[in-house]
């Protein structure tokens, strides 16, 4: 028996080629039906599936009416309204749409928005329901009663609920009135008017609250508001409440041009109920260009007092902060190689232990870049003048024994080369005459001069090697390297005991020092040396990937001569052999490095600094590093980091580190991620010390919302200078609820 055929479906078109009789509709307009009634020139009213498509707009339901004198569109029984271009759709149990201009209305509304591909950079997706929906125009969008989340779920762990909520996916920015953002469902933050970003794009509004404590502020919590000034420029304005110390008030002001940048900081405490005074800081940097060849930058900061960061940042790179730049530059790059620069330079010292250095008043650099001379030879020349003074000229430093000086320093220092590097092999010979001039007001050791001329030749000559063979261990083929490296440098002695020491120091140690034809940074000793720098490395790389899973390097130092030039607190070298040095970087697995250093004194057969650290690190958010510092008589470390999973969803993170010399634990981080989903939690305890007798403890709880922001103190910078390898769990599009702040 022959089955029964279902009723051809109607389908009602402008287009003439489906030669169907139909009611005037608008151009570009499809209607769709099981069955559809209809007045020419009035109305069509379509029954069953129907379907009502005109360009990206499509109008699905049970029952539809299409009114083409007032072109409204109206329908009930599971109605569906989407953009297809834009990726809007809601749903509901009834509504209306004037097509053409895209107002109308729905009831009991649940809507999603998911950008197609050519939109995700602009606008986020997101979704949400509420009491009624108003149709405003095109990508214009009203809630009543309604929610929002970018959390997929259909039952979302947090969402915004407002009494009133706009959507404009032109400006992809949404306005809520009478706003609570709900966790878990309870409400976590209210208030009467906020503005959000449903985009990427930078928005005024409040930004996330941050809540924290420590044991200098007690409870910590800031209230930023984020100004949108314009797409170049921007500011921040912070209240934070200190429950030790009392309100602060700061500001952030930045800029942004083709020609000029800058950044202009400030905050304020004007009375701190523990320190009974009133603290601020101060911050202004400034790059502009004035032509092609000329440009200027200044970088101007000050704090009222030297335990300013100790008592009221919670961030340990900046407690350990012991000056504050104060600098203004002139700089010049001239067309024909010629360049130069005017800097005036002072520090604020903010560490009692550590002393005002020399300020910079002013410093003329000029010089050019290397000119090529016949047979490959290259002459470099520069020159420098400064003027050096000090707030405590005529008194004792009493860390050198020598006099705070005024005065100043001309330098020249051409030189000559001729570098020849080869795949295999490399040859510079180097020849500079260092010439230096120092009129001082008076002098800086008994006895000395303070009129002081130094001119000095230095000589010096690299030669390098690179070999290469093929082997095989452990079962499989190897390439293996010597590069063996000779560094030879002559300089002759001059007297210089009694030059004042304006900016130069002992250079540490290592592998890039001995290199270096100066056993000081910077130029006021000029060590005499007749020296040679012997050095090898050796690697060994995977024959089939090229992949290096070892390089050993050792080195050291002979002098022919022992150096007579000196610092004032430093010892006479008696031994023509230095400390020996010796590096290690091995991969053991794909998963697994081992890195060392080694410093070794033959002649008193000491270890002078060793380092040693593992890193274990089998996937993202999952490493375990350990490490071992010792220097001789003064440091003697050990440390544990890690970040790992616990259990499904939790991640751990931990550091420690202690002393073994002071027998204490310098710094302890312990913390859990979790991950939602769509929000991670952070909680992060954090103990460091200050110094021999204090410490300071920070607690940071941080809730992260894909797509919409945070709440909360932010610790992923503590966490990534203390775990070495850590893996931020869903890095989120923007950094701050509400108000959107951004790179200008």
């Amino acid at each position: 028996m022959a089955q029964p055929q279902e009723a051809p479906r109607i389908r009602l078109s402008t287009d003439t080629a489906s030669g169907v009789e139909v009611p005037l509709l608008p151009k570009g307009t499809i209607v769709e039906a099981d069955e559809i009634r209809g007045e020419r020139g009035a109305a069509v009213e379509a029954i069953g599936n129907a379907i009502l498509i005109r360009e990206n707009l499509r109008i699905q339901g049970d029952r539809l009416r299409f009114d083409e004198l007032t072109d409204e569109a109206s329908g009930e029984g599971h109605l569906v309204i989407q953009d297809t271009a834009k990726g809007f759709q809601v749903e509901g149990p009834r509504g209306r749409l004037y097509v053409t201009a895209k107002e109308g209305e729905i009831e009991q509304p649940v809507y999603r928005y998911d950008p197609p591909e050519n939109v995700k950079d602009q606008s986020r997706a997101g979704h949400g329901q509420g009491e009624k929906l108003f149709f405003e125009g095109e990508n214009h969008y009203r809630l009543l009663n309604g929610t929002w989340t970018s959390c997929k779920a259909p039952d979302p762990d947090w969402y915004v609920k407002a009494g009133e909520l706009q959507l404009d996916y032109d400006r992809n920015q949404a306005v809520a009135h009478d706003m609570a953002l709900v966790f878990k469902g309870t409400t976590i933050l209210a208030s009467p008017y906020a503005e959000f970003s449903l985009g990427r794009q930078r928005e005024s509004g409040f930004l996330a609250p941050k809540v924290g404590m420590s044991t200098k502020t007690g409870f910590d919590a800031s209230v930023p508001y984020y100004f949108n000034l314009a797409p170049n420029y921007d500011a921040t304005l912070t209240t934070r409440f200190m429950a030790q110390r009392g309100l602060q008030v700061g500001g952030e002001y930045r800029y942004l041009t083709p020609n000029y940048k800058g950044e202009i900081r400030a905050e304020i405490l004007p009375d701190d109920w523990e320190a009974g005074r009133t603290r601020a800081l101060g911050s202004f940097q400034h790059q502009q260009a004035l032509s092609s060849e000329w440009s200027y930058a200044l970088d101007l900061n000050a704090v009222s007092d030297k335990n300013y960061f100790r008592d009221l940042s919670d961030r340990v790179e900046l407690t350990s902060t012991s000056q504050l730049l104060r600098q203004g530059q002139l700089n010049y790059n001239g067309p024909t190689g010629w360049h130069g620069g005017l800097m005036l330079q002072e520090y604020q010292t903010v560490d009692s232990d550590v002393t005002d250095p020399y300020r910079l008043l002013p410093r003329l650099s000029l010089w050019h870049d290397p000119f090529s001379l016949p047979a490959g030879v290259q002459l470099d020349l520069g020159g420098q003048y400064t003027e050096f003074r000090h707030k405590d000229a005529g008194s004792i430093d009493l860390y050198d024994r020598m006099k705070w000086v005024n005065g100043s320093r001309t330098m020249f220092t051409p030189s000559l080369s001729l570098p020849i590097y080869r795949s295999w092999w490399h040859f510079e010979p180097k020849l500079q005459w260092h010439y230096t001039r120092y009129d001082l007001d008076e002098a800086a050791i008994d006895g000395g001069r303070t009129s002081i001329t130094r001119s000095l030749p230095i000589a010096s000559l690299d030669l390098g090697l690179a070999f290469e063979r093929d082997a095989s261990f452990f079962g499989r083929d190897w390439l293996q390297t010597l590069e063996p490296r000779i560094y030879y440098v002559k300089t002759p002695y001059r007297r210089q005991d009694d030059i004042p020491l304006f900016d130069t120091a002992r250079f540490g140690y290592g592998f890039a020092q001995i290199f270096y034809p100066n056993r000081y940074v910077g130029d006021d000793r000029i060590s005499d040396a007749d020296q040679v720098t012997v050095a090898a490395t050796t690697r060994l790389l995977e024959s089939e990937t090229g992949w290096e899973r070892l390089r050993l390097t050792f080195g050291e130092r002979y002098y022919f001569q022992t150096p007579r030039v000196l610092m004032p607190d430093e010892s006479p070298i008696l031994d023509r052999r230095t400390d020996f040095l010796g590096e290690a970087d091995i991969h053991l697995t794909r998963r697994m490095q081992f890195k060392s250093f080694w410093q070794y004194n033959p002649n008193e057969d000491q270890t002078q600094r060793f380092n040693a650290g593992v890193r274990y690190q089998p996937g993202f958010a999952r490493v375990l590093d350990l490490d071992y510092r010792y220097t001789r008589d003064l440091l003697k470390d050990v440390s544990v980091a890690t970040q790992w999973p616990v259990a499904k969803q939790w991640v751990g993170i931990a550091r420690l580190s202690r002393s073994l010399l002071e027998d204490r634990l310098t710094e302890a981080i312990l913390g859990v991620e979790y991950d939602g989903g769509c929000w991670v939690l952070r909680t992060v305890f954090h103990r460091y010390a200050l110094s021999e007798n204090s410490n300071n403890t920070a607690f940071f709880v941080q809730l992260e919302l894909t797509g919409l922001g945070s709440l909360g103190s932010n610790p992923e910078t503590l966490l990534r200078r203390s775990v070495p390898g850590y893996g931020k769990i869903m890095p989120t599009a923007t950094s701050n609820i509400f108000g959107t702040e951004g790179g200008l």
